[in-house]
């Protein structure tokens, strides 16, 4: 991912409506990326901020630390969709491919 669509999922990431794949490959940018990490933390404060104020509650001193603890959790979640999403993909070709191995053992032996 480069800078250009990084920049431009920051509302959506904030907003959590990116899938697993994209959270993972902005999160993976982001943290290596100290521009749009700054972008990624204005946005933030300013978007977390006005939610604050709105709903009533005590402003958060220290959004660096919610942005951070949000964005690893975030990152886990993904992975974790990713690997259980692998895990799946591997299970459903080893029941298509025994069903294939056992329609063809049944094949043979109606033709033999």
């Amino acid at each position: 991912m480069n800078c250009q669509e990084a920049q431009s999922k920051i509302l959506n990431y904030i907003n959590h409506n990116l899938d697993h794949e994209e959270t993972k490959e902005f999160i993976e940018h982001i943290r290596t990326c100290p521009d749009c990490q700054d972008e990624l933390e204005i946005n933030y404060i300013v978007m977390i901020g006005m939610q604050q104020l709105d709903d009533g509650e005590i402003l958060s001193v220290d959004f660096r630390k919610k942005l951070k603890e949000d964005i690893d959790k975030r990152y886990d979640e993904a992975v974790r969709e990713e690997e259980r999403s692998h895990s799946f993909r591997v299970i459903v070709i080893a029941f298509i491919v025994s069903l294939a191995l056992w329609l063809l053992g049944r094949i043979l032996a109606f033709i033999i």
